[in-house]
């Protein structure tokens, strides 16, 4: 199965300076008047699945999330050597978008949830399975000293006999947002659910 450019979409990274009130000490800016940050928003040309209903293989699904992961990549550097500090990576960019719930299913990762647990994907790799698109974004914003947020496929379990919006799978898929800050865990996650 080859896996294809989307043509409608043109790469765009646009960089912003924004001013800032205040931030969590230890963070890059203190919050003092007159300070700002550079923000970069980068859309690109999906490498689509081209037979997104067809259910792939875990294997097949990463090979395909790195092809996208691999054009972050090299934006992120770009954007921290143009002095980014933060960059936001588009919704469905690592896998694509017109999936069924089956055939999304080997795109899906279980997102720990950022309050309940501390936990940093790129320097704690054996904590959780199936988690290496959240350790590649996670050491990528290590690598390159930024903020980063990117959208994922997420799969959250739910208790089927307790919960009535529970699905007969017995887990909830979201299309959620990830953040990670410079070189600390997920910061925090902004979720919403899949049919």
């Amino acid at each position: 199965m080859a896996l294809r450019v989307l043509q409608a979409v043109a790469a765009v990274a646009v960089l912003c300076r924004f001013p800032v009130t205040s931030t969590r000490a230890g963070d890059r800016t203190e919050g003092t008047p007159g300070q700002s940050y550079v923000a970069a928003v980068y859309e690109h040309q999906v490498i689509l699945n081209p037979e997104p209903h067809v259910p792939l293989s875990r294997a097949a699904a990463l090979k395909h999330m790195m092809s996208n992961l691999d054009v972050y990549e090299e934006q992120a550097a770009r954007a921290a050597e143009q002095g980014a500090q933060i960059i936001v990576f588009p919704e469905d960019g690592l896998q694509g978008f017109n999936f069924s719930r089956l055939s999304i299913s080997a795109y899906l990762e279980t997102i720990p949830d950022p309050q309940s647990e501390d936990w940093n994907p790129c320097t704690q790799t054996d904590r959780h399975t199936h988690t290496e698109v959240l350790q590649r974004l996670s050491c990528m914003a290590r690598r390159h000293i930024l903020y980063l947020v990117a959208n994922m496929a997420d799969l959250q379990p739910c208790p089927l006999t307790s919960h009535p919006t529970c699905p007969p799978d017995g887990h909830w898929q979201f299309n959620t947002d990830v953040v990670f800050r410079l070189v600390v865990p997920v910061l925090f996650l902004f979720s919403t659910r899949r049919s």
